[in-house]
């Protein structure tokens, strides 16, 4: 689903499935939550509301199924950064 970046201490960025009534929510955390059932209206009115994360919470969270959808790192990737971090640390002989 494609989200779109917003302006909000808590959210990076939403996107919406009208056809499906599901709401995509990316946390700054970088975890990514969908949200089924969300009316298109309830849609608009996050876009819309200065406090994203409030509305979120007050109207969204807890009122709707949820499930966590975040993309996970592969294992190579993150071999692959401990082997740069690992590459970086001072050498012990030294």
């Amino acid at each position: 689903m494609d989200r779109e970046t917003v302006t909000s201490g808590a959210l990076k960025s939403i996107g919406y499935d009208a056809g499906a009534r599901v709401l995509e929510v990316e946390f700054r955390t970088g975890r990514v939550y969908q949200y089924e059932g969300v009316a298109p209206e309830t849609y608009a009115w996050l876009l819309r509301v200065e406090n994203k994360g409030g509305f979120l919470n007050r109207m969204i969270i807890d009122r709707f199924p949820t499930r966590e959808v975040t993309p996970q790192t592969k294992p190579n990737e993150l071999g692959l950064e401990a082997a740069l971090r690992a590459s970086l640390e001072p050498d012990e002989a030294d």
